[in-house]
């Protein structure tokens, strides 16, 4: 475990396509109805949010960055840190080109990251570094736009992957916050975006990893950090969250989001906490956040954090 000793998440909004694609007459048309009906049973995934033709995720990721930045100085930013496998090119980063549509300083840093589904408590791990090393607030930007790498003749990844992105606002203030890893390479081919851009799972593999090490290694940094007031996972597949949440005893203190957005990608923890889902789930402000991620690479990943006491939050369409 490590641990940062002043954090805390001051804002998360949250930025979907607005266009809502029905799962069960998408897959009705490919599969048949029987197939269909069982597939999103399985996943508790009805709708998706894709984005339309020549959206990015720059354009996803903009409108939420400005959303958490209202009312903060740009001097007061001390960095951008995004964490994303879809930016369109290989090069600039994402984060450069938001840094330069904000209005950011020039003397910050800025970079991308690319967990992929673990992807959200590793980006708040360096920029709760890199905001206790500046003494300001750092911009973390989570998201993808996972349509384009989807083969559309794979149910396995069609009726899954959605479309999103976050922006939240962390500064080195509040309480500590503690952090966990968890990385098997051996597991590489069990989830991965191949040399032709497509992303291809295993989605067996997958629910053996978050059955068995994902939910050992979440079970021992719980012991550490004690319960938290809200339990926000990686949206995988809502029958396995929940499965997830009962093996951990926090199927009360579970947030979801999925059955708004389906899986998003690493996105999908910033958005459930964005959203209203959870909602009365915390007892009181500031409260303090079970984040977890989990799946490609394999790996997982977790974070104890707290909410600020003026903790802002929301969702668009765009």
């Amino acid at each position: 475990m490590i641990e940062i000793p002043a954090f805390s998440i001051e804002c998360v909004f949250g930025c979907v396509p607005s266009n809502a694609v029905d799962n069960l007459s998408l897959l009705t048309d490919l599969l048949g109805a029987a197939k269909a009906d069982s597939i999103v049973k399985a996943t508790g995934f009805s709708t998706r949010c894709i984005a339309a033709q020549g959206q990015s995720v720059f354009d996803l990721a903009l409108p939420a960055a400005r959303r958490v930045l209202e009312g903060v100085s740009a001097e007061d930013v001390g960095g951008v840190v995004a964490v994303t496998f879809s930016n369109p090119g290989r090069f600039p980063a994402l984060s450069v080109r938001l840094q330069n549509a904000l209005g950011l300083p020039q003397g910050i840093a800025a970079f991308d990251v690319g967990m992929a589904c673990s992807g959200y408590p590793y980006g708040l791990f360096v920029a709760g570094q890199l905001a206790s090393a500046t003494g300001k607030k750092v911009l973390l930007i989570d998201g993808d736009v996972q349509s384009a790498h989807v083969d559309a003749s794979d149910p396995n990844t069609l009726a899954v992957m959605g479309d999103g992105a976050s922006a939240t606002l962390v500064s080195a203030h509040g309480g500590s916050a503690k952090f966990a890893f968890h990385t098997d390479g051996s597991g590489a081919d069990v989830l991965r975006c191949g040399a032709d851009g497509k992303i291809r799972m295993d989605g067996f593999g997958v629910f053996r990893f978050v059955a068995g090490p994902v939910t050992t290694f979440l079970r021992e940094f719980i012991s550490e950090i004690g319960t938290p007031d809200v339990f926000v996972p990686h949206q995988a597949n809502m029958y396995m969250v929940r499965q997830l949440a009962k093996a951990l005893g926090l199927y009360d203190r579970l947030a979801t989001s999925g059955e708004l957005y389906a899986n998003p990608g690493s996105c999908s923890v910033p958005l459930t906490l964005a959203s209203s889902t959870w909602e009365g789930l915390a007892p009181s402000r500031p409260s303090r956040a079970l984040v977890a991620g989990f799946g490609a690479g394999l790996s997982a990943s977790a974070a104890s954090v707290e909410l600020a006491a003026d903790f802002r939050r929301g969702v668009e369409e765009l």
